[in-house]
């Protein structure tokens, strides 16, 4: 209001002004370019005037200077007079053009800042009003020492982390919160936005590894994060959560990362209950199965083992005769045998009912094959905080095989990978799958974790049927899955990784036909 004030105050100043420069270049002998104060009159008076304002009074001066000239120099008009004449309208058209310009640009940035308040409050509106949680976050000083320690790649990052257990911690308590919406403050149980602006870090478990996967992110210059995680609100009950993060491109926007965040606990609760739910149905119908198998076997066996046993006490009878019946005798052996093997043929139909059940074979992409067992696996990858890194090689020829058989190995290879990474409770859980062809005719598939390896006596024990070293465990599953490789032609072996966890290789021949 004083601007506009003083602004109106120095449009009326510039009218006497401009009169007395008109009245001074007309009647009187003064021999300079006195229409030139023209120009400070116009700079005078442009603080009130619109663009076409200024344009307007520009050529009005431009005017007067020329009448001006015509008045007084009308009788005995030179060179000299007439080039001063022109000199103070082109100073006068020059200023004009010059005021013109900066009122032009200046109406552009009030344009600019008014669109970046109207954008400003329809982003803060959004993130007041959204039902689920908004942070806002400063990475600068995490970048910051990201660049200092000389982070090359993520792969570089992962590798250092690994090496140095306390340096994600680190790292992570670099990330200040300086916004939240209500929804966030509803999912952490807080009643004031202090309570929760500030260091990320009291709010992550110390074994969560998300904030590993989003320094990774960070180093490698990706443009958005999307995982899930896990918090600590509050009131010290854990949240599962999905984070959807945009990372800038520019070192400005760093200062102030949105981070979207939806609570999937109740989900996470339900499927759980879901899975227990399924998995004792599993363990009812596979109690149910035994007990007719049992009935099944029993009844099978018992008549030829009770043959068996009538025909050996036949055949002591007949030897016991005096003289003894020797041909008889032989006749109930011969009998006893036949019934044995019937036992036998009896037992064998049984086990290869559980362990072969005549699998229908067919061509297998192995790559397809980890690609599919990723998605079924992606619950138990989660529930570990482990993350699942593929390396499949390009022109790797297919095998034939049992698909059923082959998931089952597969999924077998990974669920051992993940429960070893968390019984050591490994800082970096990732569990490597590679699919290669390492020489013509060949496929190799290799499941390696980051646990704490297998031990030396272990090692030569580990496929042995029966043998494990879970509290819980059968001692069957690798058995299987060596028997189910070695039906195939291939092989099954494990060593121990030299960067640390266990490594299990499957080769197999490739499929008939395949290059």
């Amino acid at each position: 209001m004083k601007r506009q004030r003083d602004d109106r105050r120095a449009g009326i100043l510039a009218v006497p002004l401009a009169m007395a420069i008109f009245a001074v270049d007309t009647f009187t002998e003064v021999e300079i370019a006195v229409a030139v104060l023209y120009a400070i009159a116009l700079l005078i008076a442009a603080r009130g005037l619109t663009r076409t304002g200024i344009v307007r009074l520009g050529c009005g001066f431009a005017g007067l200077t020329l009448a001006s000239f015509l008045l007084s120099h009308w009788s005995d008009m030179g060179v000299g007079s007439a080039l001063r004449c022109a000199v103070s309208i082109a100073a006068i058209l020059i200023t004009t053009f010059l005021l013109e310009r900066d009122q032009r640009s200046r109406e552009l940035l009030v344009q600019t800042n008014a669109a970046l308040a109207r954008s400003e409050k329809r982003f803060r509106s959004i993130f007041e009003q959204a039902r689920f949680s908004l942070w806002e976050q400063d990475y600068t000083a995490v970048r910051s020492a990201l660049d200092d320690l000389g982070v090359r790649d993520g792969a570089d990052l992962m590798a250092r982390v690994e090496a140095q257990p306390g340096l994600a911690r680190r790292l992570t308590s670099l990330i200040t919160t300086t916004d939240v919406n209500d929804a966030t403050l509803e999912l952490l149980g807080a009643t004031d936005r202090a309570e929760v602006l500030g260091s990320l870090e009291r709010f992550l478990p110390p074994d969560d590894p998300s904030m590993c996967l989003i320094l990774r992110a960070l180093v490698d210059g990706r443009d958005r994060y999307e995982g899930r995680a896990r918090l600590i609100g509050l009131d010290g009950r854990p949240r599962t959560v999905l984070l959807a993060i945009a990372l800038p491109d520019d070192d400005v926007g760093f200062g102030q990362v949105v981070v979207g965040v939806v609570d999937i606990t109740q989900r996470e609760k339900t499927q759980e209950a879901l899975l227990a739910a399924q998995a004792e149905l599993a363990r009812a119908s596979r109690a149910a199965t035994m007990g007719a198998l049992s009935a099944s076997i029993a009844h099978e066996v018992n008549q030829p083992l009770g043959a068996v046993v009538m025909n050996a006490q036949t055949c002591l009878r007949w030897l016991r005769r005096d003289p003894p019946d020797i041909e008889a005798a032989a006749k109930a052996a011969e009998r006893t045998v036949r019934d044995g093997k019937r036992a036998s043929e009896i037992v064998q139909r049984t086990r290869g009912m559980l362990v072969k059940s005549a699998p229908r074979d067919e061509t297998i992409d192995l790559r397809d094959l980890v690609r599919e067992t990723a998605l079924l696996l992606e619950r138990e990858l989660a529930a570990h905080n482990a993350t699942l890194r593929t390396d499949l090689a390009a022109d790797v020829p297919p095998v034939t095989a049992s698909r059923v058989e082959m998931q089952q190995v597969l999924i077998n290879l990974m669920t051992n990978g993940l429960q070893a990474m968390s019984e050591a409770r490994s800082p970096v859980r990732e569990l490597a799958v590679a699919v290669r062809s390492p020489e013509p005719g060949l496929v190799s598939l290799s499941v390696r974790d980051r646990g704490a390896g297998i031990s030396e006596e272990n090692l030569a024990r580990l496929f042995d049927p029966f043998f494990t070293t879970k509290a819980d465990g059968m001692g069957m599953g690798l058995a299987i899955c060596r028997s189910t490789i070695e039906a195939r032609g291939g092989t099954l072996t494990a060593r121990n990784h030299a960067d640390g966890g266990a490594e299990f290789d499957v080769v197999l021949p490739a499929g008939e036909g395949a290059s």
